[in-house]
């Protein structure tokens, strides 16, 4: 044993020494982009002095090659991301990482702590959906190295590529369907649009729509919170405010299943006397009664491409290649040509 060599010494002593938080220190060597220059560099000196080195996962951390990837998603209560995060966690599997998913709600606006979170445990890559609108978050992207790559949208970007779908053309196509089949009184079921592009898009691309017509029922826009019980609320409002409207087009399945639910108790048929669109096609949208028709998003290609998109990126640290797909509108059953009397108490053109 050589006596003469100094002592080796821990993480918080080191800490103590430079005056920041053990916290810092690990980051100094396995995150080093996020401690400032003038930081990094003091604890890096008071390391050397001391002979301390990392633990051999932390020196793993330092050198990117932790095998991590992270997901940021709004929910795990929904199939459809189920389905994204299936492919893309088997894509990476097959090149040796292991995928930690975290959930940060619909608003995208005060995410930051939770993708924080995920490179904090060595994320060499972190998938996201939507917009990034939390603007820690902004600058924690402007100074980090890791590659992000956003789904479920193509938001203009120059920090966060895309691998996602144009919201706004998709529901366009669901309108327009409704037009073409007769009919001229609408009404939606949106979901909070706070921090939420996706469901800006789609709003916007409706109410254009109508205008572009010349329709009832772009100011006919009920927004709810993302459940089943939700949708079927947001129906009893519609037919309860406009009893005319023969179309109600629903930004999620889950809205739609409400919806469906609501008309039934009402006595109403789908779709002879409403028309009901969702979006998603989820698993079930086929074996509803009727089958819903709604807009196809590409989860699963979303999924498979995003990681390619960030496994490119890991390997040759340049920024991942966006990409944009189709969500194709599916016709089914809940969607016929409106009936042409007006229903009882109905005010409006039928």
């Amino acid at each position: 044993m050589n006596r003469e060599a100094p002592a080796r010494t821990g993480l918080a002593a080191i800490a103590a020494e430079a005056g920041v938080s053990p916290a810092t220190v690990s980051r100094a060597f396995n995150l080093p982009e996020l401690v400032s220059e003038e930081v990094r560099e003091r604890i890096l000196r008071i390391a050397a002095e001391r002979n301390y080195s990392p633990h051999p996962a932390a020196r793993a951390l330092r050198s990117r090659r932790t095998h991590i990837v992270g997901v940021a998603l709004p929910t795990l209560d929904y199939a459809i991301f189920a389905r994204l995060i299936n492919r893309f966690q088997a894509r990476f599997a097959e090149d040796g990482f292991t995928t930690i998913v975290t959930t940060t709600g619909f608003d995208n606006r005060t995410i930051h702590d939770k993708v924080r979170l995920l490179l904090d445990r060595g994320a060499e890559a972190i998938l996201l959906v939507g917009a990034v609108e939390d603007p820690a978050l902004r600058a924690l992207l402007a100074r980090t190295n890791v590659p992000f790559v956003t789904t479920y949208s193509v938001p203009p970007d120059p920090v966060v590529p895309a691998v996602g779908f144009d919201n706004g053309a998709a529901t366009a196509s669901a309108v327009r369907h409704l037009i073409a089949l007769g009919h001229r009184n609408f009404a939606m079921i949106a979901g909070l649009t706070a921090g939420n592009d996706r469901q800006r898009d789609r709003i916007a691309a409706y109410r254009a729509c109508l205008a572009e017509a010349g329709l009832t029922g772009a100011d006919r826009v009920v927004n709810h919170g993302f459940d089943m019980t939700a949708g079927a609320a947001a129906a009893a409002e519609i037919l309860d405010r406009w009893p005319d409207t023969t179309a109600i087009v629903c930004n999620t399945d889950i809205f739609a299943v409400g919806a469906m639910a609501e008309c039934r108790r009402r006595g109403l048929s789908v779709p002879q006397d409403v028309s009901i669109v969702g979006f998603d096609d989820a698993d079930y949208a086929a074996l509803l009664d009727p089958p819903l028709t709604t807009v196809a998003v590409p989860a699963s290609e979303m999924g498979a491409l995003a990681a390619e998109a960030l496994l490119g990126a890991v390997r040759s640290g340049q920024r991942p290649e966006p990409r944009v797909l189709s969500a194709d509108l599916v016709v089914r059953g809940t969607t016929a040509p409106p009936r042409r009397q007006v229903r009882s108490g109905a005010r409006g053109r039928a």
